[in-house]
């Protein structure tokens, strides 16, 4: 069979290990990027240009000329409307058979399986789901674990899935699928050295991960041996080799054991700056400086909020302030640039612990705050305790005004946040202090500044951000997009 992906804007690691387990099984497979310019739910929008830069036709040509027996989509809240958009559209075009995978038909299956464009949905990790739907789709059978599909009308259901216990059973991802798609795909190096997570914060995917397979057997978290990592990256190094490397972990020092066997490898096979995801609990400070030493020149740590019950308690992160404190601290010292992501809108936050969390960023400053504002999505801990939540369109839900706060107040701390780490070391406190100062218009716009011009050397997910909309502007206006 011929399987072609169609996706949105960045790479997407999951696609590329699909990639690989389909052409392991003996299929060909395709990818058609729509990169969804000015579209960025949450992040960059503007429907002026979203519409001068849309690529929804030369989208939908590729389709048609690919000529796929079936299109696949991985789809999350975000994504759902546009990805239910193209697929009607590529079903009117070719009549292919379409597959919705993902987090999204992995929280509300029964919804995306009715939608009338879906002929099967993947839950879970589709690596062996996914061969085994184009093995079905052939010769016909039982359908396979982890799959729906509709069949005279009616939804049948497959088994329920289970991950893949073993991920150095697995094929490398298929990196040449995106990098053929376009070069900017070819700077840097994204891989993952584990799925699942330790935590079970109660905003994120992974939380309903751990409830789908509760049953199966396998834990959510799983790592690949170091050997199996690094064998990888030094196929990539034999290829011209990228120029700095992504851990895409969810929580990249979530076993000290590993980490700690891992990383003098590292430095001696592959040598390569990287960059991770990390939790700051009360281990980090101290393996700042083997990070350091093994080419770690960024981190990435979540902190939400302020006060540490309530991030606890609604959000189910379990993590000391000392401990960020000490963390931030060890990993400047130690030379890696450090991002500390915060959450706004929630529904119990204050002004008194926002300028608390302003007053800590003026005594422990990173290089950079992201400032995010509360998605709510299906299926999570955090949308079921949040009464009276809506659905927008798309199926993510979000809070029905639970912030306290005006949204003048909201904005000036958001701003305040954002550009703290920017302002002279001596005036940090001051203006900790005085967040009204800062109520001039913030939102997505200085996000974007912001991240641009603080960003670190290699920075990959800023590098990338900056390449996509550089090769796309330009192919468009060019007209050859």
């Amino acid at each position: 069979m011929k399987i072609v992906f169609v996706h949105n804007g960045y790479e997407s690691l999951g696609i590329e290990y699909l990639s690989a387990s389909l052409k392991a099984a003996g299929h060909e497979t395709g990818l058609v990027i729509d990169p969804c310019l000015f579209d960025e739910a949450g992040f960059w929008r503007s429907a002026f240009l979203a519409r001068r830069f849309s690529y929804r036709e030369e989208v939908l040509r590729k389709v048609e000329a690919l000529k796929p027996d079936l299109a696949g989509f991985s789809v999350f809240a975000d994504t759902y409307s546009w990805a239910l958009d193209l697929a009607r559209e590529i079903k009117k075009r070719t009549g292919t058979k379409i597959v919705f995978g993902g987090i999204h038909p992995s929280s509300v299956p029964d919804a995306v399986i009715a939608e009338d464009c879906v002929d099967f949905i993947c839950l879970g990790e589709g690596d062996s789901a996914l061969p085994a739907l184009a093995a079905f789709i052939v010769g016909g059978g039982p359908l396979p674990a982890g799959v729906w599909a509709k069949q005279g009308g009616a939804v049948i259901k497959g088994p329920p899935p289970s991950p893949p216990p073993d991920l150095d059973a697995l094929p490398f991802p298929d990196k040449k699928l995106f990098s053929g798609a376009a070069p900017v795909f070819s700077v840097g190096y994204l891989i993952s050295s584990s799925r699942g997570c330790p935590h079970s914060c109660a905003y994120c995917c992974n939380s309903v991960y751990r409830e789908l397979y509760r049953r199966s057997g396998v834990p959510c978290l799983r790592r690949r041996g170091p050997e199996n990592v690094l064998l990888e990256l030094e196929g990539a190094l034999k290829t011209g080799g990228p120029g700095f490397v992504h851990f895409t972990d969810e929580v990249f020092n979530s076993d000290p054991a590993w980490l700690k066997k891992f990383l003098p490898l590292y430095k001696a096979r592959v040598g390569v700056p990287f960059s991770c995801f990390a939790f700051p609990d009360g281990r980090l400070a101290g393996e700042a400086a083997a990070l350091a030493a093994a080419g770690c020149f960024k981190v990435q740590l979540g902190v939400q909020r302020f006060d540490e019950a309530r991030r606890a308690d609604l959000l189910g992160r379990r993590a000391a302030n000392a401990d960020i404190a000490a963390a931030i601290k060890a990993l400047k010292d130690a030379g890696i640039y450090v991002t500390c992501d915060n959450i706004l809108d929630l529904p119990d936050e204050s002004e008194a612990e926002l300028a608390a969390l302003a007053a800590f960023y003026a005594a422990n400053t990173p290089d950079h705050n992201e400032v995010f504002f509360l998605r709510l999505y299906p299926g999570t801990p955090l949308a079921a305790r949040c009464p009276g939540r809506e659905a927008a369109p798309g199926g993510l839900m979000r809070p029905a005004g639970y912030s306290p706060l005006a949204p003048a107040r909201q904005r000036a701390f958001f701003t305040l946040l954002t550009l703290l780490p920017r302002l002279p070391a001596f005036t940090r406190r001051f203006f900790a202090a005085r967040p009204w100062l800062f109520s001039f218009a913030g939102g997505p716009g200085l996000r974007v500044i912001s991240r641009i011009f603080s960003r670190a050397r290699r920075d990959f997910h800023t590098g990338r951000f900056l390449r996509l909309y550089a090769h796309f502007i330009f192919a468009k206006l060019r007209g050859n997009g």
